[in-house]
């Protein structure tokens, strides 16, 4: 594997059967191995198809996108002030088939009219979220790529939108796809051969062992650019990897490896580094007495340059056609409060959300959560201003399996004679660690940008433990493997539970009974078991100070996040207000104004669920009554004084005493 030749030309009868062999060889090296991939293959399509339509079934591929309806299409229409991002690809590609860059939909007037149109509080009512406002025109800063392969030719073909969960359902199972067979490919180059049971495993970690799940639990304009990423990263990793290790067609695939990473740009600008990579691979690679220059000329580098060059050319273009400058994609002139703060003080935090970050966890299903918490736990505020931040579970805590990656220079000497495979996987783990730093200085996190570098961390973990297996013998080896299996299986559980619950916590807004009959299976201590409207009644003493200074306290609370039920209070200088809310994500609050006297003051909740009302009553009178749309609680989840939702430990700063708790359970 030191030297490989250098590419030879094909004639067509000896490329037809070069293709043939490849695909053959592709899904593993026997039957048991081909039916392994088959297996994991068919459970993370169907898990993925799955998880698409769980935060809303209806709109699971729902064909007849509304977008007519929304935005006042066809014909010119001016775009309403909207905090939703709905069809956007779509829309640009309509623009596309009528020959336009932008949006077909105007801005309003009156954003037009402010001196200042990008003002963040001033454009606030009149934006278009997350849009670029340019020469009175919506753009996209987002990837192009995706309507450029999926969404254009779609419409031009039915004059019909694509869905766009179903676009990056495709595209994540194909960047799935390419990853999987390259594990398979690799396969016959470690010291020793892996297990079915192990092979399935690791197969299985691949899909689902990283954030793709959680990205698909809500797929729209984000996540389709970076789960296009994620397919031409993988595909572009494959095609590398077979122009490495083929005899003959070398330029072949390299030209297919470098056409998926300009691809890959085309979706997400800062993935450029894996082709960085792989173009250092590409050319340092082969025969050490190769010339320097020749090291340039050879065939196989100039197929991959050119189509990676041509799709920087492209974006290029695009960007000037649109704004006028090649390296513009927009982001200056970006309609939206989160904007780019590239900074060096970022890189701490971004490191410590993206990579270290633990989750909460808690007995209740799915048994963790993602939480918001300063970086390493800082008892001060230590986030730079501007930095943008969503519930982000770092990939080594929720994926510790990702930690062998990290044992990849120490395996230099134990890859001996196949010094090209070491060379392959240490490129993929420069790659990991190279986008996660680039991610990290941009001064945003969030968990769907972990999908950018999880994967192929996961991969190279993968790879290395199954060349660490080989080189232990007897009890090491078994004790090796059940280490392995256990981290495996933690990897798969962890990314599942956080895909079930997606960024929002829709699938129990939208499926409260479902959510339930699943939660059952994985609950066998009562206590601990999410149980639907049960009938509930609460009683317990809260102590306010005199004079009341208590800003938004939490006093009793049910459930957690998306099944959250919250009563708090806050001071006002007429006395107390109560405030009883749902879901976090999807709030319905009402509020009452109440006297108090300093001290102890009695509150008390009912929840019948036959009219599904939660009455409140205050010092022993009824104040409030909130019809709720549904009450999902475990008893371990009633809390006083504190309201768990995304890892936050504020309390009721006072004595509280709890005099009546109790919880029906269905029989």
């Amino acid at each position: 594997m030191d030297r490989l030749p250098i590419s030879q030309p094909l004639n067509l009868s000896q490329r037809r059967s070069f293709l043939a062999s490849a695909w053959r060889s592709a899904f593993g090296r026997n039957a048991k191995e081909r039916v392994a991939w088959l297996i994991a293959f068919l459970i993370v399509g169907a898990f993925y198809f799955w998880i698409i339509g769980i935060g809303a079934v209806s709109e699971r591929f729902a064909w007849n996108s509304g977008l007519d309806k929304y935005y006042g299409l066809p014909g010119p229409t001016v775009a309403k002030g909207s905090y939703a991002v709905n069809g956007y690809y779509d829309l640009l590609a309509r623009g596309f088939a009528n020959g336009k860059l932008f949006l077909p939909v105007e801005p309003q007037p009156e954003l037009l009219a402010l001196p200042n149109p990008w003002d963040i509080r001033a454009s606030e009512p009149y934006r278009l979220l997350d849009t670029v406002l340019y020469n009175r025109h919506y753009y996209l800063y987002h990837g192009v790529v995706p309507v450029l392969l999926l969404f254009s030719p779609w419409y031009l073909l039915t004059t019909h939108d694509l869905p766009e969960n179903f676009a990056a359902f495709l595209l994540c199972l194909a960047g799935y796809f390419f990853l999987s067979i390259l594990f398979l490919r690799i396969l016959p180059f470690l010291s020793s051969s892996v297990s079915i049971a192990l092979l399935t495993l690791c197969l299985l970690a691949l899909g689902l062992g990283q954030s793709a799940p959680f990205l698909l639990h809500r797929a729209k304009l984000y996540e389709i650019a970076i789960a296009g990423a994620f397919c031409f990263l993988s595909a572009g990793f494959y095609f590398l990897f077979l122009w490495m290790t083929a005899s003959r067609g070398r330029s072949l695939w390299a030209g297919l490896s470098g056409l998926s990473f300009g691809l890959a740009i085309g979706c997400r600008p800062h993935v450029g580094i894996g082709a960085a990579c792989a173009f250092v691979l590409l050319v340092l690679l082969p025969d050490p007495g190769t010339s320097f220059l020749r090291r340039f000329i050879r065939r196989d580098v100039l197929a991959f340059a050119l189509p990676l060059t041509a799709c920087c050319l492209g974006l290029a273009a695009y960007n000037y056609a649109r704004f006028g400058n090649p390296i513009e994609f927009g982001t200056s002139y970006q309609l939206e409060a989160t904007r780019l703060h590239v900074s060096m003080a970022n890189v701490l935090p971004g490191l410590y959300y993206l990579l270290l970050s633990p989750p909460d966890f808690v007995p209740e299903f799915p048994f963790l959560r993602l939480a918001l918490r300063q970086p390493f736990d800082s008892l001060a505020t230590a986030l730079p201003a501007g930095y943008f931040l969503e519930p982000t579970g770092g990939v080594l805590s929720l994926g510790p399996v990702a930690w062998i990656a990290i044992l990849t220079p120490f395996f230099l000497r134990r890859f001996g004679g196949r010094r090209g495979i070491f060379a392959f996987v240490s490129m993929m783990l420069v790659f990991a660690i190279a986008c996660s730093m680039l991610i990290a200085v941009t001064g945003f996190a969030s968990q769907r940008y972990e999908v950018d570098f999880a994967p192929f961390l996961v991969f190279v973990a993968c790879v290395i433990s199954c060349e660490l297996l080989g080189y232990l013998r007897k009890w090491t080896h078994m004790l090796a493997t059940a280490a392995l299996i256990g981290l495996l299986l933690y990897t798969v559980g962890a990314n599942l539970a956080l895909a079930v619950q997606g960024p929002y916590d829709q699938f129990v807004q939208s499926s409260p009974h479902l959510y339930v009959q699943i939660a059952r299976w994985f609950s066998p201590v009562e206590r601990f078991r999410p149980v639907e409207n049960p009938p509930m009644r609460i009683q317990a003493s809260f102590d306010f100070p005199s004079p009341c200074n208590l800003e938004g306290v939490p006093l009793i609370s049910a459930g957690e996040f998306g099944s959250l039920y919250l009563l708090a209070a806050q001071c006002t200088s007429q006395g107390i207000r109560l405030i009883s809310g749902t879901s976090y994500r999807s709030p319905d609050w009402l509020a009452v104004d109440v006297d108090y006297s300093p001290g102890m003051n009695l509150v008390g909740l009912q929840f019948a669920p036959q009219s599904r009302a939660m009455t409140v009553s205050w010092n022993g009178k009824v104040v409030l009554q909130h019809r709720l749309r549904f009450l999902i609680t475990a008893s371990s989840q009633i809390h006083f004084g504190w309201d768990p939702t995304l890892g936050n430990q504020a309390r009721f700063p006072r004595r509280i005493a709890v005099f009546q708790q109790e919880l029906s359970l269905p029989q």
